[in-house]
């Protein structure tokens, strides 16, 4: 009964580019917030929101509704590539965390924009920024993310 109204896991066949297109139509919300939201896609998190956006182009406080249904292809594709590699690594260990074995996440290395305030782009070498989105830190390049 809970799970009717959650969205589709980013792994699963039904998530795809067109529907977050058609889910986002006339919405205002920013897209970070609108793909962080259970009733949208099931899953993905602060960490990973931010680097599947910095992967695509897109920055965090964009209306939803006013992307393309090309940029939102190039974000399904980027968050799954962005938790697939997570998982891949055991994980995102941000602090002193480990998994059962004792092992913590590696996909912290991994991470081009969260956390990473104040610091040089890899990409262009501009100044990550960071704001708050929805009561979440968020973080981006101004250049790379349009």
């Amino acid at each position: 009964l809970l799970l009717k109204h959650l969205g589709p896991e980013p792994l699963d066949d039904t998530f795809s580019g067109e529907y977050l297109w058609k889910m986002s139509r006339k919405r205002r919300v920013a897209i970070k917030n609108f793909i962080m939201n259970s009733r949208i896609i099931v899953g993905v998190g602060n960490i990973y929101a931010n680097e599947a956006l910095f992967m695509s182009g897109i920055r965090p406080t964009r209306q939803a509704g006013k992307i393309s249904s090309t940029d939102y292809e190039r974000l399904v594709m980027n968050i799954r590539r962005v938790l697939e590699d997570a998982i891949r690594q055991g994980g995102t260990t941000l602090k002193d965390f480990r998994n059962e074995e004792g092992k913590p996440g590696y996909f912290a290395q991994e991470l081009r924009v969260y956390g990473r305030a104040g610091e040089a782009c890899s990409c262009c070498g501009e100044t990550i920024k960071s704001k708050v989105i929805g009561q979440r830190s968020s973080f981006y390049c101004s250049k790379c993310q349009k």
